[in-house]
């Protein structure tokens, strides 16, 4: 009988390597072999999967990007429409190793996608997805009378989108600088000066979720 191979989770398996390897060496250093190595396959295996090194990238994205919108669905339905706001915000920034890994890979994605109009057209796709979370809690928290009315909900949105890219790429980059504690706080600062009842910017408490393995020490690079 022919060995029957579930592609998906093969694949899936294989971006999990790549997780681990760019966690070991980072971006620039990984190598389809050295994936190969770690997914125990060969190379010529590892390319029925992924035509190049940025098809890895782009998938270990994306499954990242899942991971994200996981532990975004695990909000209570019931959460302050603010106390909701700070915690998607904070999603997207380097507070934990998984969260600093995931943004690594966003970071680096942006790079490559500055002169790949195919990495381009997915980075826009995906900022569209990630603004559109962003509108929907800030639409909710104006409604609730959570945030000043005095600017739209598109400007709003916006500025927040700023704030977390500069922030997290700070908190990356500077990480004495930039501790958990202190971007916690940063997000708060901003969230009031929007409008924010201090209040409701309290931490929301999420049950576990099945995610990729943490890597224990990120790669910078």
């Amino acid at each position: 009988m022919p060995k029957i191979v579930d592609h998906e989770h093969r694949r899936q398996q294989l971006v999990e390597a790549a997780w681990r390897v760019i966690n070991r060496v980072g971006i620039d250093n990984m190598t389809i072999r050295e994936i190969a190595i770690e997914g125990g396959c060969s190379t010529g295996s590892l390319a029925h999967y992924f035509a190049s090194k940025d098809d890895i990238l782009r998938s270990a994205l994306e499954r990242a990007d899942t991971e994200i919108r996981e532990r975004l669905q695990l909000i209570p339905a019931d959460a302050h429409p603010a106390t909701a706001l700070r915690h998607v915000l904070r999603e997207a920034l380097p507070l934990d190793d998984t969260r600093a890994f995931e943004l690594t890979l966003d970071v680096n994605f942006w790079a490559r996608a500055l002169n790949q109009p195919s990495l381009r057209r997915l980075q826009h796709r995906d900022h569209d997805a990630w603004r559109a979370v962003v509108m929907d809690r800030v639409v909710a928290a104006r409604t609730a009378g959570a945030l000043e009315q005095g600017r739209s909900a598109t400007d709003t949105t916006d500025v927040l989108l700023a704030f977390v890219d500069g922030l997290g790429l700070q908190g990356l980059i500077y990480p004495e600088l930039l501790a958990r504690q202190r971007i916690e706080t940063l997000v708060d600062v901003q969230l009031v000066a929007l409008g924010a009842d201090p209040r409701y910017l309290v931490d929301l408490v999420i049950g576990p979720t099945q995610m990729l393995p943490a890597p224990t020490e990120v790669a910078r690079t």
